[in-house]
């Protein structure tokens, strides 16, 4: 990949993403991701436009099943799909980004689609990939932050997830950027990663969230002085907010301390955190600390899901 010397330009605009994958399909899930990628293009950017479609067998019945019933459910997914990657083609055309469409063909589930887009991205050496989650009965259908999760897994790319019910004062490039920090290398990476993305007089929070959670399998961390806790998140959000004002020296920087309470998780205050500070844009390291360590990995992915109504951007520690 490419190093970015440079992170703003000289009159202050974000330094673009020079390869973005944007993943598209036929259930319209990425609509709202091809119109974010949009607006992150410039005439020295190239877009990979990524198609894929469920292989029949996935939703067919077994009495459906027929030659005849599978080969036409797999040409109509075909061609729509391939209709909506003209469409996305056509959209970023004219933002005079250079667009290159690759049909990835048909998949068995999230978890065969998201192996796929991650086995392409690192393949075409993209430095970004997009996403778009269609929410079904309270969780991402076609595609899921599942997928975020495991594409964190396979890539080192920056993973950005655009929710199909973003709410519409987040679909334009971001201006509050909040991010969640623990101090480790992967929350640094996320900052320096999500950093790329603000504008000279951005404003930045960085929150770092203590866990009021009880783990009785770690007593020892259960009887240490909250003190502690205290020291390790001011440590956490200086490192942050320092990187910050290095890279966006105009920027209004905020840093913020804050508790999960009796009743939430990490997930869930960050997403409290987001809304009562209207952030457009939400942050994140693949591997953190207690409580978010299990971020993109575990169950905390899936609550968060539920409920963001933002872009939230996804950086794999190995970044």
């Amino acid at each position: 990949m490419e190093p970015v010397s440079q992170l703003l330009s000289p009159h202050g605009i974000p330094k673009p993403f020079r390869r973005i994958l944007v993943a598209v399909d036929p259930a319209g899930a990425s609509q709202n991701a091809v119109a974010y990628t949009t607006r992150l293009c410039t005439h020295e950017t190239q877009v990979l436009v990524l198609g894929f479609f469920e292989d029949p067998a996935a939703y067919l019945k077994p009495h459906s099943r027929t030659p005849a019933d599978m080969h036409q459910a797999f040409n109509e997914l075909r061609e729509d799909e391939l209709l909506a990657m003209e469409r996305a083609k056509v959209a970023l055309q004219r933002s005079g980004a250079s667009v290159h469409p690759r049909l990835l063909g048909r998949a068995l589930g999230n978890r065969d689609i998201s192996a796929g887009i991650a086995r392409v991205a690192n393949e075409w050496n993209a430095d970004l990939v997009v996403v778009g989650a269609e929410p079904a009965d309270g969780l991402f259908a076609t595609l899921t932050t599942r997928v975020s999760g495991v594409l964190a897994e396979h890539t080192h790319r920056a993973i950005l997830v655009i929710p199909e019910r973003a709410i519409e004062s987040s679909l334009h490039l971001p201006r509050r950027i909040l991010f969640a920090v623990d101090g480790s290398d992967a929350s640094l990476s996320a900052v320096r990663t999500g950093m790329q993305l603000a504008p000279a007089h951005a404003q930045l929070l960085a929150v770092y969230v203590k866990d009021q959670g009880v783990d009785m399998s770690d007593p020892k961390e259960f009887l240490r002085s909250p003190s502690s806790g205290m020291s390790r998140g001011e440590l956490a959000l200086e490192s942050a907010t320092t990187l910050m004002s290095e890279q966006a020296p105009n920027a209004t920087i905020e840093r913020r301390l804050s508790h999960a309470g009796m009743t939430e998780d990490v997930a869930a205050a960050i997403v409290r955190e987001t809304r009562e500070w209207e952030a457009d844009l939400v942050v994140i390291g693949a591997q953190d600390r207690e409580g978010l360590s299990s971020w993109f990995n575990g169950h905390e992915n899936e609550r968060v899901a539920r409920v963001i109504d933002r872009p939230l951007l996804i950086v794999n520690g190995a970044g």
